[in-house]
């Protein structure tokens, strides 16, 4: 299930998807309190039943801060998460990042492709993070890259689906461009000198060949490593 949700906002920090990360788990807090604790407290350590990406409307960066007028928020999940988000997104019609307080203006659901080819081209709502085995990160011209994005489809397949890829995942770029990701959070600060994360992630177009069945969880749950940031990805088109 894919939903959207609009909050008219001034400012954010440039380290904000952690932030609408917490903004999320606040809703399905509301929408279903038992169903938070077990996902977020009892499974910390597993892999989300979500994924979501980020559109800011006429954003300027400036210092540490990014000036806006809104932010849309997509998220694609299980029906059970999309519905407890939903509900609890229904009753968050404001909420406050760094002082700055989130104005709701929208939520509406969103039409989900049906995949029945075993080729597909898409785009990226949040870029994709593929890194090795050593964290280092990859780009989709290194000779390793189809090779790690195979290892986290596996892991994604796993939990999602209870099972391993039906067939090895071949990804295609096609036009592909390397964004920094900038990120933070209290335990991070507290334990390193420096004070942001930095991802290097990719985004752009793109065609993933693969078991249709294979494709559909990838197109719902994400692609690549921390999928509840990064790899949420939008439908183009099937076939040649």
């Amino acid at each position: 299930m894919r939903f959207s949700i609009t909050y008219q906002v001034s400012e954010m920090p440039t380290h904000y998807r952690m932030k609408i990360y917490s903004l999320i788990k606040e809703a399905v807090k509301r929408g279903a309190p038992d169903y938070y604790l077990k996902i977020f407290e009892e499974q910390r350590k597993e892999i989300k039943p979500l994924c979501f990406g980020t559109y800011l409307k006429e954003f300027k960066i400036e210092d540490k801060k990014i000036h806006l007028k809104e932010i849309t928020i997509t998220i694609s999940s299980t029906m059970e998460f999309a519905i407890h988000a939903f509900n609890g997104f229904r009753e968050l019609h404001s909420y406050e990042i760094e002082g700055v307080e989130l104005k709701q203006t929208k939520i509406q659901l969103l039409k989900e492709a049906d995949i029945v080819s075993g080729e597909v081209y898409f785009t990226t709502i949040s870029p994709i993070l593929i890194e090795n085995r050593m964290g280092k990160p990859l780009s989709p011209a290194h000779p390793e890259y189809e090779n790690e994005l195979n290892y986290y489809a596996n892991l994604q397949l796993k939990q999602m689906a209870g099972r391993e890829l039906y067939k090895p995942i071949r990804f295609t770029p096609i036009k592909m461009k390397k964004t920094v990701i900038k990120e933070s959070n209290q335990l991070f600060r507290q334990t390193h000198n420096e004070e942001s994360l930095f991802y290097t992630a990719y985004r752009g177009d793109f065609k993933l060949q693969g078991h249709p069945e294979d494709l559909k969880i990838l197109y719902q749950f994400g692609l690549g490593k921390r999928t509840a940031y990064f790899g949420l990805l939008e439908y183009r088109r099937e076939g040649a």
